[in-house]
């Protein structure tokens, strides 16, 4: 069986694993390995070579297999982009089959909860403890329309198309299949002003006794307030049957019946924030709180309580809808002043090195590639660099908030589908913080000292090497925006395949509502601006 979620460990990510046990935590890139024996002289120098740099726009995206979902609203200033709606479709499943609800059970309330990324900030005398949220995005005061279906659409985990032999992929424009403003979508919870909130939630257990939850969505589907959607007499039609229920016996008979949740967003502000979300939490679920009697107690004297829990264990989706214009592919001959770049249904560029001429030591224009192969056995690679110039002018002179770019980017071989093998190389990984994580490939961006994002660098010195040395193949690389540079797993792009140069984006990206412009190599960009690609190397004077 095929499989799309992740290919982490392709043939270059396992040269990188054997090349970590030989490249120790402190290696230093800059210094000179010589396989020249006999040379008395040398001299260091650097060369600028030529590539060209263009803007690809991204069709829809895989969104099912992510590590997390996002939701929410996210309005990106910078030019030219603009507002995205996050929503999330997914199943849900119980975690008891084959339950006993005793005798006449009375539902009473149904709690759906799923936490935010937050920590304590601090806890008061009396226990009550202040969270500050991770992983949100926007303005987070301000508010969006967020409405919850019960969705009639089945989610399937095998692809009829292939003979249920491949994985069933599911794209950021999954709503073009299900129409959620239909009447036969279950409406069960409609609020035209929610917002991202770190305010905890108090809640009585079973036993009577308070639980505070971290901040996270938690709403009630099942309460006077929306009285006019659902039926509050009959659980069946919400959930399912509860006497003798067959749709309970097995997991199969579940998601066939109750195929789960949609959870649509709006953009009704003007304004917004989205939140990160990991369905998966141990934490995240819909609780069902139902009144019942004993089969032992004839007469019903005694009313119990009892509680059924599903949870979000199953296929879960997200639907991307920009309401901008994204960019459109740029000049992949010319290259682009300006490289798009840009996370979820977005933006990338793609890179081609040694593209063009270099004049040579008798001042000759070149072909850069050829004049660089020539070299193999003269130059001595110390490091190889890329560079590129935020443009501010696009990025923060339209933007109130210096927390609009992307922190990291990263740069992938597109035909492998993997980080360059430098990435490998990078013994500086940070899974506790991976925001610095792999910051010798690739440092976070520089700020100015207002904050402001001035450039990225890429260090693909073994790239290059590969190249020079081993006469690898000058492959076409991709940049992309990134929230975790540990987790390199892909998402396919749609209606693409292997034999496709590009047929997918990093998962990293897909998850990320930033973005930046950048300057590209073109020679009408500024000179300071422009974008570069240097190799430093040693030669012999004899």
């Amino acid at each position: 069986m095929k499989k799309y979620i992740s290919k982490a460990f392709q043939p270059l990510a396992i040269l990188g694993l054997i090349a970590l046990v030989t490249v120790g935590c402190d290696r230093d890139y800059l210094n000179v390995d010589s396989d020249i024996r006999g040379v008395q002289n040398f001299e260091t120098n650097r060369k600028v070579f030529p590539f060209v740099s263009y803007t690809k726009k991204s069709n829809p995206i895989q969104t099912n297999g992510l590590p997390n979902n996002l939701l929410g609203v996210y309005h990106d200033d910078m030019q030219p982009y603009g507002a995205t709606e996050a929503s999330i479709i997914t199943q849900v499943l119980p975690t008891n089959l084959s339950p006993d609800f005793g005798v006449n059970p009375t539902l009473q309330s149904v709690k759906l909860y799923i936490p935010y990324y937050s920590e304590i900030e601090s806890t008061d005398d009396d226990g009550v403890s202040t969270y500050t949220l991770d992983s949100v995005f926007g303005n987070q005061s301000a508010t969006f329309k967020l409405s919850i279906y019960r969705s009639n659409y089945l989610l399937r985990d095998l692809d009829p198309a292939s003979d249920f032999e491949d994985q069933q992929l599911y794209y950021s424009n999954i709503f073009e299949t299900i129409d959620v403003n239909s009447q036969t979508l279950e409406l069960l919870y409609e609020n035209n002003d929610f917002s991202i909130s770190n305010s905890t939630h108090s809640i009585t257990n079973e036993d009577d006794e308070t639980e505070v939850l971290a901040p996270g969505i938690y709403v009630d589907l099942f309460n006077d307030s929306n009285a006019n959607i659902i039926n509050l007499s009959d659980w069946g039609n919400l959930f399912f049957p509860y006497q003798d229920s067959e749709e309970l016996s097995n997991n199969s008979s579940f998601y066939n019946y109750f195929r789960g949740l949609i959870f649509k967003v709006e953009d009704n502000t003007g304004d917004g924030s989205m939140a990160m979300l990991n369905l998966s939490d141990a934490n995240a679920n819909i609780t069902l709180e139902y009144n019942y009697y004993d089969e032992d107690d004839v007469d019903q004297e005694e009313l119990l309580t009892g509680q059924y829990t599903l949870d979000f264990t199953g296929i879960k989706a997200n639907n991307f809808n920009n309401l901008y214009t994204t960019p459109t592919d740029g000049d992949a001959t010319l290259g682009d002043d300006n490289l798009y770049l840009k996370g979820m249904n977005g933006n990338f560029s793609v890179i081609k090195l040694f593209e063009g001429t270099v004049q040579d030591e008798s001042g000759s224009d070149v072909p850069a590639l050829e004049y660089f192969k020539e070299k193999n056995e003269k130059w001595l690679i110390n490091e190889a660099d890329l560079i590129f110039y935020v443009n501010q002018d696009l990025v923060n002179n339209q933007s109130s908030s210096n927390d609009v770019e992307s922190e990291r980017i990263m740069l992938y071989d597109l035909k492998n589908n993997v980080p360059i093998i430098d990435y490998y190389f990078d013994a500086s990984s940070n899974f506790l913080n991976p925001i610095n994580s792999k910051i010798i490939y690739a440092p976070r961006l520089e700020r100015d000292e207002d904050e402001n994002g001035i450039r990225y660098k890429f260090r693909l010195t073994e790239h290059v090497k590969n190249i020079l040395i081993s006469d690898s193949t000058n492959l076409d690389l991709g940049i992309f925006v990134s929230t975790n540079v540990n987790n390199i797993s892909t998402s396919r792009i749609i209606n693409t395949t292997e034999e496709d140069m590009i047929n997918f984006v990093p998962s990293s990206s897909t998850i990320s509502p930033k973005g930046t412009v950048l300057y590209g190599s073109k020679e009408s960009v500024p000179e300071e601006n422009r974008a570069t690609f240097e190799i430093y190397y040693t030669e012999t004077e004899n």
